[in-house]
């Protein structure tokens, strides 16, 4: 990490990793990372039936397509639990739990909007990474990255 010069204003590579610390947020940026990297943690024929809708108290949600694709699921949650935790660095899931899309059993949680997955475009993802290319700490880069693809993917219902 570089130092700012004097009358300098820090970069945000500077300051980020500091930022997450201090606040407690490097342990749910690392757990949110699921959500942004789903497709290559879990097998591309299981992404593409699943969806994770958010995390509770140690607990991944998955939306799941259809009944056939829950029970699938409820066989595999121990090697999708493994998947899932050696993928994260700082963080883990004790539990999943499975529900079918609105109106086929999704949680209801009194006050608490459910939390939807939908990826941002292609082109944008490119133009965002294009736009903090010129950052030099990678781990900060790629904080980042998560940071704005969740902020971006999530959407409160």
């Amino acid at each position: 990490m570089r130092s700012p010069k004097k009358n300098e204003q820090p970069a945000v590579a500077d300051i980020l990793p500091g930022l997450a610390r201090q606040n407690g947020w490097e342990l749910q940026l690392d757990l949110h990372s699921i959500f942004g990297r789903w497709e290559t943690i879990a097998d591309p024929d299981t992404a593409e039936h699943c969806r994770p809708l958010k995390i509770s108290r140690g607990t991944l949600w998955l939306e799941v397509d259809n009944s056939a694709w829950l029970q699938q699921l409820r066989y595999m949650k121990y090697q999708l639990l493994d998947a899932i935790n050696s993928s994260l660095r700082l963080s883990r899931i004790d539990d999943i739990k499975y529900v079918l899309p609105k109106g086929g059993g999704t949680p209801k949680e009194t006050g608490k909007a459910v939390v939807r997955f939908a990826p941002p475009p292609v082109s944008e993802v490119d133009r965002f990474k294009n736009q903090i290319s010129f950052i030099g700490d990678e781990q900060c880069r790629e904080a980042l990255f998560r940071f704005w693809y969740l902020a971006r993917a999530c959407r409160k219902e």
